[in-house]
């Protein structure tokens, strides 16, 4: 049975919630318990859909810090303010990683429903295309005639209201994310070599431009940390869709080591060039050759993707079983490349 979540259906494998945090280890953990010990950790991760405001990220940051504090993690806030926005990052302390952890714990404003359409047609991985075609579409309107014009344009006015409004539930982006993090972390924890070589970073602001990835970048850099030789993997939005798919901005022979991983099981799984168009926090360390791990959907127009029913309030749904595979891939990768 596949293990999801819902609006209406809510849980359809329920853990029993009286007890605390399922232990598991790499080396005795059933398929059943790992994916008990996810929709554990998602069960509490639902009492913070929203981490929009600073009150909410802080309520959302207090239960993981206790997570990853029950799990043996020593943490650390890196908070830095910035001209517009100030970021909250949380990390585990790792001095010389082989492998970064990132997943942005921010979440979205809703935006009108008629982009989705868009989208789908040209993909989240042709953003300078969809741009240019977004622009064409409102310069269409302005020469519709009288009535038509001021119907379209009240009704397009009000729809961009939905952006004064934080998106309800986020269960993909990026509940999913975090949710895929916290695992691996809870797998490793009772692994010593793992855990001086695996470091975890929860980003916040990649919602507003990336903010939260770049004020990450300048703490370490201001500290003389160098993590240029870590291998960094972003993930963000790995909880639906149909396809996994690995998106690098230029040189990446993570993504290309990856790759050859998951096409073991899945042969239809993708690595994408974004190039110079950024698309998550990866794109800040992409000098590193850092990926963004996702599952997304194949849009119309070729060799494009895009990830379905986000920033909108059709984000309410969460397959296990899709995470447990990214997860379990990533650790196999962790494991050939000798971090534990």
């Amino acid at each position: 049975k596949n293990m999801y979540f819902s609006e209406f259906n809510d849980l359809i494998f329920r853990p029993n919630l009286n007890n605390s945090i399922i232990s598991l280890t790499l080396l005795q953990a059933s398929k059943t318990d790992l994916l008990m010990a996810l929709a554990t950790i998602f069960e509490q991760l639902k009492a913070y859909p929203k981490r929009l405001r600073r009150t909410e990220k802080e309520a959302f940051l207090q239960e993981a810090i206790q997570l990853f504090d029950s799990w043996g993690y020593k943490t650390r806030r890196l908070e830095k303010k910035g001209k517009i926005w100030t970021s909250i990052n949380l990390e585990t302390k790792v001095t010389s990683p082989e492998f970064i952890i990132l997943a942005h714990y921010d979440t979205p404003i809703m935006l009108p429903p008629w982009i989705e359409p868009f989208v789908r047609i040209f993909g989240h991985t042709r953003p300078f295309l969809l741009s240019v075609v977004l622009l064409l579409f409102f310069a269409l309107v302005i020469y519709l005639p009288g009535k038509i014009f001021a119907i379209t344009a009240i009704l397009l006015g009000l729809s961009f209201l939905l952006m004064l409004l934080p998106n309800p539930k986020n269960y993909n982006d990026n509940t999913s994310g975090v949710l895929g993090l916290l695992s691996i972390a809870e797998q490793l924890k009772n692994i010593p070599k793992a855990k001086k070589r695996v470091k975890f970073v929860l980003v916040d602001n990649e919602e507003m431009i990336l903010t939260g990835a770049e004020h990450l970048r300048d703490s370490w850099e201001e500290e003389g940390a160098s993590f240029g030789d870590a291998r960094i993997l972003s993930l963000d939005c790995i909880g639906w869709g149909k396809q996994p798919v690995i998106i690098r901005n230029g040189p990446s022979y993570v993504g290309v080591e990856l790759l050859s991983i998951f096409q073991e099981e899945k042969p239809e799984s993708k690595l994408v060039n974004m190039g110079l168009m950024p698309l998550n926090d990866n794109y800040i360390f992409r000098d590193s050759g850092a990926v963004l791990v996702s599952y997304m959907d194949k849009a119309a127009l070729k060799n494009s993707y895009y990830i379905k029913n986000i920033h909108s309030i059709f984000d309410k749904r969460l397959d296990l079983n899709k995470i447990k595979w990214i997860t379990d891939n990533i650790l196999e990768y962790m494991k050939r490349q000798d971090a534990f």
